[in-house]
């Protein structure tokens, strides 16, 4: 894409000072999760600590273009760049649990990182050694990533968090488009500097930068300094791996203060409660309301089958008082549920671009690089106009099996004739899917490499899926194209109902 609106993200990096969040803490996003402190926001992203109501696990929610100004393609294609860090195995990147497009914004979803963020390690004197030795595995990540071909994207100091372990961790993934290796070297040779320095760089202005902590060694100091200057003179993250981890064996003797990098997850007083910031007066009358809600708390949980029956949701009565709003599930609204899912936004961008009169496929086919097409009698089901009726893949034992043992698979679909195409809308069960449209020259090519994109790759959730096509070059093959294989009913196998090609939408 060339015109991705790259611009620098100037923030912060002090989290009690006011961020431009624009979602808000205590809602609830993608039907399950409720927000609870924001620890950063930046033009395209809001990083959250929030709860999984289903299960009562505190995750870390990525959201992306949060006030919905950003087209459907461009946040699909950030979301899809991101899906791509699930296959690293690496302690530097929190564990990717979902990635998903709620029909408003985008939502990656992470497992926790307990710990702290740079601002509260910071605020210890952690030991340059010490500090050294906990980005080592930050910066293994971003070499396993460069070497897959993907990036990190640490361009706020909320992405990266220090574990309870002492190592630092990309705790925000979210990958976007204008990510080069080079701008994750910057960003974790910021958090380096961040840590000695107590400060967030400025890279525009490398004359400003402060100095860091007296007795940094030489070899730390020259690493971050060769990181987040203009012209940077570390080139590749394997580099990186090797002067921190030569900077730590150096003070290998220096390990007093390689414990403070351990410091209690605990927000500060008034960053979260019932979900805005209290002053010494808001907090005695919140005291005391509380005592009204832990009654009424009790009473909703003897009541709650009654609940459920008859539809109704007591999420609003569950509001918890400041001090236990993170730390008792049961009151952050776990009580709801968790099978009651928000209704999705209307779309009405969706439905301005796409045309009434669908283009109406001639046959489709089971399109398998490795010549074993899943399920090939099947693959009709997907143009028949029942949603009931599905092509299914084979259910594999291995949960990513794509491209491990697959390449993957696809269905082609012919057309009558050459025709301009403006989306494509999806239809499944599957979760986890990730799907792309390509174009293709025959309706049988001799590889993927003999097919052309045509969309990002695009992760699905369960219902109808619209993916934008960037071409609007006549095609007479489209094959949808499953790279990652999802799950359906709990088996390791993705299911399509429908799909649905739509003409460019008419000029407004």
């Amino acid at each position: 894409m060339t015109d991705w609106p790259t611009q620098p993200i100037a923030l912060p990096l002090r989290r009690d000072l006011p961020d431009a969040a624009t979602c808000v803490a205590g809602s609830i996003i993608a039907g399950h999760y409720r927000l609870l402190v924001c620890h950063g926001a930046g033009p395209l992203l809001e990083f959250w600590q929030g709860i999984d109501l289903a299960n009562g696990r505190t995750v870390a929610l990525t959201v992306v273009d949060p006030a919905a100004t950003l087209p459907v393609e461009w946040v699909n294609e950030i979301l899809s760049l991101t899906v791509r860090l699930r296959g690293l195995e690496t302690p530097g990147i929190a564990e990717i649990l979902e990635v998903l497009h709620t029909g408003r914004c985008g939502v990656v979803v992470g497992e926790w990182v307990p710990g702290g963020g740079l601002h509260e390690v910071a605020d210890t004197d952690p030991s340059p050694v010490a500090v050294a030795a906990a980005l080592e595995p930050l910066a293994m990540a971003a070499e396993a990533a460069h070497r897959a071909g993907v990036h990190l994207s640490i361009d706020h100091p909320a992405r990266v968090r220090v574990s309870t372990s002492g190592h630092a961790v990309l705790a925000f993934p979210a990958t976007l488009p204008d990510s080069t290796p080079q701008t994750d070297l910057r960003g974790i040779g910021s958090c380096l500097y961040a840590l000695l320095a107590g400060d967030w760089p400025d890279t525009s202005e490398p004359g400003d930068l402060a100095d860091l902590r007296p007795g940094t060694p030489f070899l730390v100091s020259t690493t971050a300094a060769g990181l987040v200057r203009p012209q940077p003179g570390i080139s590749s993250a394997a580099t990186l791996v090797t002067m921190l981890r030569q900077a730590a064996r150096d003070g290998a003797g220096d390990t007093a203060d390689v414990r403070v990098l351990a410091p209690l997850d605990a927000p500060r007083p008034g960053e979260y409660a019932a979900f805005r910031n209290f002053g010494p007066a808001e907090q005695k009358q919140e005291a005391r309301k509380g005592v009204v809600r832990a009654t009424i708390g009790a009473a909703a949980a003897v009541v709650t089958v009654g609940v459920v029956l008859l539809g109704s949701s007591i999420s609003g009565v569950l509001e918890a008082p400041e001090e236990t709003a993170a730390l008792d599930a049961g009151q952050l609204g776990l009580q709801d549920n968790p099978t009651t899912v928000a209704p999705k936004p209307p779309q009405e961008t969706v439905k301005a671009a796409a045309a009434d009169a669908p283009v109406k496929p001639v046959r489709a086919e089971v399109f398998s690089t490795d010549g074993r097409p899943d399920n090939p009698d099947e693959a009709g089901r997907v143009i028949d106009g029942d949603v009931a009726s599905a092509w299914t893949t084979d259910r594999y034992y291995d949960a990513d099996p794509f491209p491990k043992f697959k390449e993957g698979l696809g269905l082609m679909l012919e057309l009558p004739a050459p025709t301009t195409l403006g989306s494509v809308s999806v239809e499944l069960p599957s979760t986890g899917t990730v799907v792309q449209v390509r174009s293709a020259g025959s309706q049988s090519p001799s590889g993927l490499g003999d097919t052309a994109e045509i969309s990002a790759l695009t992760p699905m959730q369960p219902g109808r899926n619209m993916i934008a096509l960037r071409s609007r070059e006549p095609v007479k093959h489209v094959l949808v194209w499953v790279s990652a294989l999802g799950s359906t009913d709990g088996r390791n196998q993705a299911s399509i109902s429908e799909i649905t090609l739509h003409p460019p939408a008419p000029p407004a």
